[in-house]
């Protein structure tokens, strides 16, 4: 038997599982029967993303989602982008890198996007401010702030891009009253925070690099303005902290810390830290040579509504501290997942829901399901409300 004369709805359940962009476009071009079975295959996809190449990943590559609302492309194949706005008709997130977007006329690539009706996120490392042509977007991911040209920013619920301070950025926050998750890369020394307020905001991801004792980190005084703050994700290189311990952030209940280097530990500064979070749950502190058991039997009567304490990074934390937590729970009835490097293989099978896996997308907005256990570099771009699937 000819594969041509395979039935439709064969040929189409085959169709359902490529993945691959080139693949479908080549056999979409093949004959008018398999234009229109790719053509309603095409019309399943939710997530156009890029394919991509990262040497900080273990094999250098991304791990695809094979599911069947998933289209990958990669920037060295040859791609015909007039077909785009013929095969997506229902996308919920596109992923538009620069190379995809010099494959062919700038006006496909704008037409393309502007007529994804349900499109719902952007991802864009083009370098061309293609955010503008889409009408309500509730995810836009960018390279760099200044390349942020929306229509409406009121829309705009998660918000991932890179920026010189939160300073530089403070004039335009108002003009995203709704966001619900802010991931932000500031490259430079920052600022004490006296901008708007962001009542919505669930979720904070800031990464700050300085040069060695040359500068305060002012991000947690930025979170006193981030009053319904649930989750943070914090990387840093400096123990100089703006910590004001009068304010009491009573929301917050997921925090990760990472502090990259050893240079002007602070204990004290990140014990006053601490106190400022009553109803922590969740705490990872990680990678930091300088954190010794002593400092874990202090924590464990700071922060009474600890489950999880993620220590696991950290040399000089010995199963003396776990000991310690262990009789501590016995004497005041509480329960504290410890975690420290002698017992770090116990994390999987203790909370199997929590995801380890680097993806630009994560489906479902839970910060500690997705964002959690993982690295600065691995955090999604999107975390995909459920409601959207």
């Amino acid at each position: 038997m000819l594969i041509n004369e395979l039935p439709d709805d064969c040929l189409l359940s085959i169709f359902d599982y490529m993945n691959d962009l080139g693949d479908l476009i080549n056999c979409y071009k093949v004959c008018i029967k398999w234009s229109h079975l790719v053509a309603e295959r095409t019309k399943k996809v939710k997530y156009f993303m890029e394919y991509r190449y990262d040497h900080r990943l273990e094999h250098g590559r991304d791990v695809p989602d094979y599911s069947f609302d998933c289209v990958y492309y990669e920037d060295e194949d040859p791609i015909d982008v007039t077909c785009l706005s013929t095969l997506f008709t229902n996308l919920i997130i596109a992923e538009l890198s620069w190379g995809l977007t010099r494959k062919g006329e700038f006006e496909d690539i704008v037409t393309f996007v502007s007529n994804q009706k349900s499109l719902k996120g952007l991802i864009n490392t083009s370098g061309e401010s293609i955010e503008k042509y889409c009408d309500e977007l509730e995810m836009l991911s960018c390279n760099s702030y200044e390349l942020i040209a929306i229509r409406n920013g009121s829309s705009i619920k998660q918000l991932y891009f890179g920026v010189d301070s939160i300073d530089a950025f403070k004039p335009d926050l108002s003009y995203f009253p709704n966001l619900e998750r802010l991931h932000i890369d500031i490259k430079a020394p920052d600022k004490h925070y006296d901008g708007p307020v962001l009542e919505k905001l669930k979720i904070l991801e800031s990464q700050f690099f300085c040069l060695p004792n040359t500068s305060i980190c002012y991000v947690f005084q930025f979170m006193d303005l981030c009053p319904n703050l649930q989750s943070a994700h914090i990387f840093m290189n400096t123990f100089g902290l703006f910590v004001d311990e009068t304010l009491k952030h009573e929301c917050l209940q997921d925090l990760v810390v990472h502090i990259f280097g050893d240079e002007g530990f602070n204990w004290n500064n990140l014990k006053r830290l601490f106190m400022k979070y009553p109803n922590l749950k969740h705490l990872s502190l990680s990678s930091n040579w300088n954190i010794t058991d002593e400092y874990i039997e202090q924590l464990v009567h700071i922060l009474p509504n600890l489950v999880l304490l993620n220590f696991s990074g950290c040399l000089w934390v010995t199963q003396r501290a776990a000991d310690y937590v262990q009789d501590y729970c016995k004497r005041h009835g509480r329960s504290i997942k410890f975690y420290f490097k002698g017992n770090v293989h116990e994390m999987e099978s203790d909370w199997p829901q929590l995801s380890t896996k680097h993806e630009r997308i994560s489906r479902g907005f839970n910060f500690m399901k997705h964002c959690f256990f993982k690295e600065f570099y691995r955090l999604p771009h999107f975390l995909i409300p459920i409601h959207y699937e």
